[in-house]
């Protein structure tokens, strides 16, 4: 039985591919050794570049030779990161942490004068980073067409998330005030999902944040207002505990 390198490929049928793709003229010994010290900067270049085709044409669309010809390694070298289909997965991962790891730096880091501003704020971060050029959602959109379930399960991690993160920067300006705690479990959940669904569809026609601002504010304006509107109803009726809270079981 032949010895197993990377993912289970056996030795020998290794050492025959790359014979016929490289030619007798490399040694097929040191063409195996490069294969198996592939450490994580080259997989870093790998996935970025991976990434950035799988955005453009999907999984189906992009092949492995145009994978290895972008990040500029030879095609039976990919042996190594696994099938397209795993670069796929580990790149839609890579995507939606990035993105999640750049709204948190962009809500944590600014300074709110009220709960309204507050929210419409971290709202235009939430559908700016959907849109940013590193972190674009599209390559997430495209694993929900390609990949449904697998992506789906990410898709409800990355919204519960970014819901956290919502909450967090409320929590941290306001504290455990009335209003925020309004706003966190009455209007958060929400317009988190609006956020990200405006995002997304901006990502899917190829927008970028400085061609769309405009367009973003009006939906801006409209999730500032509907916060508002929804803070002022409950001043009036009174800051009692939100509803979905005020759960007592009979005795």
């Amino acid at each position: 039985m032949s010895r197993l390198i990377n993912h289970g490929f056996p030795t020998q049928r290794l050492e025959e591919e790359i014979e016929t793709a490289v030619g007798s003229t490399l040694p097929v010994q040191s063409t195996l050794q490069e294969a198996a010290s592939l450490g994580p900067d080259v997989r870093l270049k790998v996935l970025r570049a991976a990434a950035a085709h799988f955005a453009r044409t999907g999984l189906r669309g992009t092949t492995l030779s145009v994978l290895a010809s972008a990040a500029g390694i030879p095609e039976i070298l990919f042996a190594s990161f696994g099938s397209k289909e795993r670069l796929f997965r580990e790149a839609v991962e890579n995507n939606i942490d990035s993105r999640l790891r750049l709204l948190e730096a962009r809500t944590l880091s600014a300074n709110y004068e009220s709960e309204t501003i507050a929210v419409q704020r971290i709202a235009e971060a939430t559908v700016t980073v959907c849109l940013d050029g590193a972190v674009t959602s599209i390559l997430t959109s495209w694993a929900l067409l390609e990949d449904h379930d697998y992506a789906a399960n990410l898709h409800r991690s990355e919204i519960g998330s970014v819901e956290f993160v919502w909450n967090r920067a409320l929590a941290q300006r306001f504290g455990d005030s009335p209003s925020r705690r309004i706003l966190s479990i009455e209007f958060v959940p929400y317009a988190v999902s609006a956020c990200l669904a405006y995002g997304f569809w901006l990502a899917a026609l190829r927008h970028d944040g400085g061609g769309t601002a405009a367009m973003t504010q009006v939906f801006l304006g409209g999730i500032g207002q509907t916060a508002s509107a929804l803070l002022s109803v409950r001043a009036r009726r009174g800051y009692d505990r939100p509803r979905r809270l005020d759960i007592r079981k009979d005795d």
